[in-house]
Formats: structure tokens, sequence, C-alpha cells
């Protein structure tokens, strides 16, 4: 399935958008970026199968808004596969790196395992995970995006021939990624409510006290 070139160039600029937003806001406005990224996903999922039964841009944007719709409801709305996602999207991120440094191909098996791991591993430690997760996701997201844009020099449709170009692009990709992320999950941290702020009672205009929830516990 393929998408019209200039629909995807807008999916590619919103990501960068989303990740940014992601990789320093990711706890606090989890819910949103929960949204925002079942919005992208299904935008993407559902212009592809409109392009392909009905190849006419009109038809793909229709399709693709229509899919972001559900997408972006179906992961608010069932939390805990969204916190998992996350995680996931996560796991094949570092899948990805680790083929990238071997400057092998990706086996798609093998980043799919890797995927599940961390995306169980999101659901048990939920806040940590989801602030390494939408630290560095985000990261990855925004440094593929912009290199996508500046260099022309990558092919997101074609993994493989991304990785077997490797040299100075991937590396000075990894570092950027790498230095984005870990600046990302300082904001984060220090941004991030403390357990007594989380559980702390707040006033309610009907006079009321009520015990505030985590942001990724809100659901």
């Amino acid at each position: 399935m393929e998408l019209p070139p200039n629909m995807y160039n807008v999916i590619i600029g919103l990501s960068i958008l989303v990740g940014a937003v992601q990789c320093f806001l990711g706890y606090r406005l989890f819910k949103i970026i929960l949204g925002l990224t079942g919005f992208l996903l299904g935008g993407a999922l559902g212009g592809a199968v409109g392009y392909t039964i009905w190849p006419q841009e009109v038809a793909a944007l229709a399709a693709g808004l229509v899919g972001g719709i559900i997408g972006a409801a179906v992961l608010v709305g069932l939390y805990f596969i969204g916190v998992f996602l996350i995680g996931a999207l996560l796991g094949g991120v570092l899948g990805q790196v680790f083929f990238a440094v071997a400057e092998a191909n990706p086996q798609p098996v093998v980043i799919l395992i890797i995927a599940v791991i961390v995306g169980v591993i999101a659901l048990i430690f939920q806040k940590l995970m989801i602030i390494l997760s939408t630290g560095f996701g985000g990261a990855w997201i925004v440094v593929v995006g912009i290199t996508y844009f500046t260099t022309g020099a990558i092919d997101l449709t074609n993994l493989e021939r991304m990785y077997r170009s490797g040299g100075s692009l991937t590396y000075a990709m990894l570092l950027c990624w790498t230095a984005l992320g870990i600046i990302g999950v300082v904001v984060q941290y220090k941004s991030a409510p403390t357990k007594e702020q989380e559980t702390r009672p707040s006033a309610s205009p009907d006079g009321e006290n009520h015990t505030a929830l985590p942001p990724a516990a809100k659901r």
C-alpha cells in the first residue's frame, strides 16, 4: 500500500511536531500524545488503504482523516493498549539502532520481539517507561524526520537501504538521537509531578476534596 507523495510529506512533517511534544512533554500530556500517535498511525493506514482502493489524493485524505479519528479514539479509550504501544515503539527504535550500529539489515522478527518485550515492561513500570519511551521515541521521530527533509539521504519506505548506506550519516543520527533523548527525559523528570503532588487532594469547584491522579493515569 502506498500514500500519495504530498500526503506522505505532510505526515512526516506532523510526525516531527508530535515527536517534539512527545520528547519534552510526554508524561504530562500523555493522553494527548496517545491521541496524536493514534491519529498519525490510523491516518497513515487509512490513507494507504484509501489510496490503494481509489488512487486519488482526495480519497486518501478522506480515508486518512477517518482512520486518524478511529486510531486516536482507540488509543485514548483503551489506555493500556496505548501504554503498551508507546513502549513497543521504543522497543522498535532500539531494535533499529542495534542493527544500525551493527551495520546489518534489520530483521523484522527480532525487532518485533524487542518491541513486545519493551511494551510489556512499559505496562509494569508505567511512569518510568512512559518518560523513557516518549523521550527517546519522540527524539527518534524528530531526528529521522528532519534528516529526511534536510538531506533526502534516507528512504523511510526502505529501511534496509537506509542501513546499508550507513556511514557518518547513521552515526550522526544516533548521536543526535541520544543527546535529544537524554535532554527530553531530563526535562520530563524535572517537570513531572512528585508522588506527593500526584496523590495530594485537590479542591474541586463544589468545595470537596478529590485525590489528584498522575497525568498518565487519568483516563
